[in-house]
């Protein structure tokens, strides 16, 4: 199974169990404990500027990855929190063990 097929599962298992929050302001405001934010490299400089001192002031890893909308079929999404602590921390080691991932 590759890379991007993983971390497809992974985020497939963070949406039916509701564990994912949509959208960088969603990610800033949610209640909801994150582990996790992915933000597309489009997100743009002062949204991400906003999601990385939100993430550092929660000591949150933040990643960002060209092309996140592929992981949802196309839709237009941008930035994600993901809210279930193994399946953050999954995606995490999928995305460091691979060269270019950046954090």
């Amino acid at each position: 199974m590759s890379r991007n097929e993983k971390i497809n599962s992974y985020i497939g298992f963070s949406i039916k169990s509701g564990k994912i929050v949509y959208g960088y302001e969603n990610v800033i405001l949610s209640k909801k404990k994150t582990f996790l934010v992915l933000c597309d490299e489009a997100l743009s400089e002062n949204s991400l500027k906003k999601v990385e001192r939100f993430s550092q002031g929660k000591n949150i890893k933040l990643y960002k990855i060209n092309g996140l909308s592929e992981y949802f079929g196309g839709r237009q999404i941008k930035c994600v929190g993901i809210g279930e602590e193994h399946l953050a921390s999954a995606i995490a080691n999928e995305l460091n063990n691979t060269v270019g991932g950046s954090n």
